[in-house]
């Protein structure tokens, strides 16, 4: 019993000093895959550079596993800028008033009341339909005396069959007057009397255009397949790496086409997920226009699967398809030179996510453009140190050891109680013959 014992005491004082050895290794060992990053020139200041898609590929969705370091192994600190296009806009309270007609032109007043912030659009509601008006804003602290913020905006209306486009905001140069003054002219077509202002509401619009990653994959052989009982046909779409997609781009050979559409993530194929959804549609005449899907959310996946209803049409002729995500900024500030060249490291699952202070302090210093850094391809780390492998997978034998043990200790104890019983029943026999 003692040797077993003792083996079973080497075998976790050797693991635990393997774990303590594992954890006293460098920091960067951790992560498997290295890419240089290059500056021209190496001097301080601020520098950017988009992240590849091989980086994202073996890089943890959220890109908290990446580290950058210079050649002396010191940590500069980093942020991941997401260039997404931001469209949005916060309702600013108010009062309507004075809403009236002068001349031809409808006017309404809007009390934004005391110290209202900063507003930057009105949304200008009007009677009718099938039109199109210019509009005016005016803003005043005081009610009386008026100053022009935006004139000659056009807003509009058209309704066709199942279909209406309209639009009635108009941005203006962010203020903070209390009192806004919306004024609408006439379509000369269709207004035979001044349009009634039905609405005015007004915003903090943030509206950023973004940037994008635009990438081309290859072109798959379509399957032919049923969807909800009709005829159709798919394409299973190898993005290139398990990347960030939320555009499909595609040009075809047909000259026109309207076909139901769905794609599907399926890097696992037996729990697929839609990601996308309508109709597909292309007219006479646009030969080279790009039909664009675009995606619910952002995806990260490797594979899609785009299934289009056909019902008695052939096929799409697909010749082209593109991805697109929205590009990813690193930026990272040198406070002096630093030793070349820089590293990049990533792939560490397990990586816990920096928090550097920098990332507070970009949006101010995004005032001076960051200059261009450039990133190579990346190598597997020399010095990675894959994680120890669990207890039971590196000592497999020690399962077996500690259920014999287990079992001997078993088998002993019953063969004692068994003993034990035995010599009891002559004695309890004799007991009870007296």
């Amino acid at each position: 019993m003692k040797r077993p014992l003792a083996i079973l005491l080497l075998a976790l004082a050797a693991s635990a000093f393997a774990t303590v050895a594992a954890l006293s290794d460098s920091a960067l060992s951790a992560w498997p895959f290295v890419a240089e990053v290059a500056l021209t020139p190496a001097k301080s200041g601020l520098y950017e550079f988009g992240v590849p898609l091989q980086v994202m590929d073996k890089a943890r969705d959220d890109l908290a596993d990446l580290r950058l370091s210079d050649a002396a192994g010191r940590e500069i600190p980093y942020a991941v800028r997401v260039q997404r296009e931001v469209d949005d806009a916060q309702p600013i309270a108010g009062r309507i008033f004075n809403q009236a007609a002068v001349g031809n032109t409808s006017e309404a007043s809007v009390d934004l009341g005391e110290s209202p912030g900063e507003h930057n659009e009105v949304e200008i509601e009007t009677a009718g339909t099938n039109f199109r008006r210019t509009a005016t804003v005016e803003g005043s602290d005081t009610g009386a005396d008026w100053k022009v913020l935006k004139t000659g905006e056009v807003i509009f209306s058209f309704t066709s069959i199942n279909h209406t486009a309209q639009s009635g905001r108009v941005s203006y140069p962010t203020s903070r007057y209390r009192f806004l003054r919306a004024r609408v002219g006439p379509d000369e077509r269709v207004d035979k009397e001044p349009p009634a202002i039905t609405s005015v509401r007004v915003w903090l619009a943030q509206r950023e255009k973004g940037a994008a990653v635009t990438w081309q994959v290859a072109v798959p052989s379509y399957q032919l397949q049923r969807h909800d009982g009709a005829p159709a046909s798919s394409w299973t779409i190898d993005l290139g790496g398990k990347v960030p997609v939320d555009h499909l781009l595609l040009m075809t050979d047909d000259q026109s086409f309207s076909r139901p559409f769905h794609v599907e993530a399926v890097d696992d194929p037996q729990n697929p997920r839609v990601v996308a959804s309508g109709e597909l549609a292309k007219s006479v005449g646009d030969r080279n226009q790009v039909t664009t899907i675009v995606f619910d959310n952002e995806e990260h996946a490797r594979k899609l699967r785009l299934i289009t209803d056909d019902y008695n049409n052939p096929p799409l002729s697909i010749s082209s398809i593109q991805a697109s995500a929205p590009l990813r900024e690193l930026y990272f500030e040198l406070k002096e030179p630093a030793q070349q060249p820089l590293k990049l490291y990533f792939g560490n699952a397990n990586a816990e996510a920096p928090h550097y202070d920098f990332e507070k302090e970009l949006s101010a210093k995004l005032k001076v453009p960051g200059t261009s850094a450039a990133i190579g391809s990346f190598v597997a780390n020399p010095n990675y140190s894959p994680p120890p492998l669990p207890f039971t997978e590196r000592l497999p034998w020690l399962i077996y050891l500690v259920l014999t043990i287990s079992s001997v200790a078993l088998a002993l104890v019953l063969f004692s109680l068994a003993r034990a019983t035995m010599r009891n029943t002559p004695d309890q026999q004799a007991s009870e013959q007296r």
